[in-house]
């Protein structure tokens, strides 16, 4: 079997960088450091989601397409959107839990279920994501 590391990698580093952007205002507003003006809040928050976007539909779907380029069969392709996935949704997980330990949140079920819930759809819309890139490359 012939699967490539890279990306999942790439969204290992793509879904920490999700985990913070969608956590964005409570982490403006529920620090130590002086609260902005909510309109810079609302504009972090609109770049914190134009970054994610192109971080997985630039970043992650042109690592597929390029890894997908390279590779000599398409034996692996299960396999490296498999684990793009789960590195993606087990990232996502560790930094969320790392977030709320900052936030200090009181609801700590719904959080934990929020979590799992919002890492689990984010790893499958990464390894379709990656999937996609790699179909795209046998087409190319």
């Amino acid at each position: 079997m012939n699967w490539s590391p890279i990306p999942p990698a790439v969204a290992a580093v793509v879904a920490v960088v999700v985990s913070v952007t969608r956590r964005l205002p409570p982490l403006l507003v529920g620090t130590s450091i002086p609260a902005p003006p909510a309109e810079r809040v609302a504009l972090y928050t609109l770049g914190g989601r134009f970054v994610s976007f192109v971080l997985v539909y630039g970043l992650l779907f042109g690592v597929a397409v390029a890894v997908g380029r390279r590779r000599g069969s398409t034996d692996g392709d299960g396999a490296t959107v498999l684990a793009t996935g789960l590195v993606a949704a087990v990232a996502y997980l560790v930094a969320s839990a790392a977030l709320l330990l900052v936030l200090d949140t009181g609801a700590v079920l719904a959080n934990a279920v929020a979590g799992l819930g919002s890492g689990v759809g984010l790893g499958v819309q990464l390894a379709v994501v990656a999937f996609a890139g790699l179909a795209l490359a046998e087409r190319l």
